[in-house]
């Protein structure tokens, strides 16, 4: 028997153990804000995600995989999308072992319906253009087919950093992380498990394949560039003035002047001060070096 969409959403927390609750509580999150913006009960909050599913199904709407390893500028980028016509981003969006079972036993049609309520709703819910847009998934999932699988029209894209900022960026930079999964670790454990993490990430790229790769380091030097040709792969219509109003309301200076104006920023992009970590630099280069070589990022 399979499961329903709103028996998940509902009770995501028979689901997902408690080491995986910030999965719980991002969609508890969701749900209480669309509940709260449209009015409506939760029960119809769901009815109304899954009758637009259905519609955005014969418009063969678009999910858009944005594969990484976290720490990777997957925020920026969804920010940057998200600020042009067509395009909503979700986040980070995980399903449970036993609903990506219960997927296997949809048709197509059924299964791509499941994921786009669960796509809708992370992505803020019902919008004017919601038809026919394009919602995001940047899951830290190498093996992405888990999910993109049962998604109709989807796109998918890695988005590659360099390794050694990657786990530079994952140790010293999230704290809120850190205290949520790793309290009781010191700056040199927890530097070893986000080594073994990313090691095994990169390893799992062996055994799957994209649509297309992108880098970090691209999009910093050639944002406008590097922007448009992501979304002629999403095969989004927008201007030159789209983007770049994008890449300016992202950018971090209007970012930190958001923030200095006791506003929200619109990306995670670390805005604290600059820290001195060569020795834990000098240690990754020769952990990581095969990756560096690999990716081509030896100099």
């Amino acid at each position: 028997m399979s499961l329903g969409v709103k028996d998940y959403i509902l009770n995501a927390e028979r689901f997902w153990p408690p080491t995986h609750k910030r999965n719980v509580v991002k969609i508890m999150r969701a749900l209480d804000a669309y509940a709260g913006e449209s009015s409506s009960d939760k029960d119809e909050c769901i009815d109304e995600l899954l009758a637009v599913a259905k519609i955005r199904g014969r418009f063969n709407a678009k999910h858009l995989y944005l594969i990484n390893t976290g720490s990777s500028g997957s925020h920026w980028i969804e920010a940057m999308l998200g600020l042009l016509p067509g395009f909503y981003n979700g986040g980070e969006i995980y399903l449970p072992p036993k609903v990506r079972s219960s997927l296997k036993n949809l048709n197509k049609k059924s299964a791509n319906e499941f994921l786009d309520v669960i796509y809708l709703l992370h992505s803020g819910g019902i919008h004017k253009d919601a038809l026919t847009a394009t919602l995001s998934n940047s899951a830290h999932l190498a093996k992405h087919q888990q999910m993109s699988e049962y998604s109709i029209n989807k796109s998918t894209v890695l988005l590659l950093r360099n390794p050694v900022d990657v786990v530079i960026s994952r140790t010293f930079r999230k704290d809120e992380y850190k205290n949520d999964v790793a309290p009781s670790l010191d700056d040199q454990q927890y530097l070893e498990r986000n080594c073994v993490y990313v090691e095994s990430f990169f390893s799992n790229l062996d055994e799957t394949s994209f649509d297309a790769i992108v880098k970090y380091e691209d999009f910093v030097a050639s944002p406008l560039s590097n922007l448009k040709k992501l979304v002629e792969l999403i095969e989004m219509e927008v201007t030159e003035d789209q983007l770049q109003h994008s890449i300016d309301r992202t950018s971090m200076k209007s970012e930190l002047k958001a923030v200095e104006k006791g506003g929200n920023a619109l990306t995670n992009v670390y805005l604290g001060d600059r820290k001195n970590y060569d020795w834990a630099r000098g240690y990754l280069s020769k952990r990581l070096e095969k990756l560096l070589i690999k990716y081509n990022y030896c100099k």
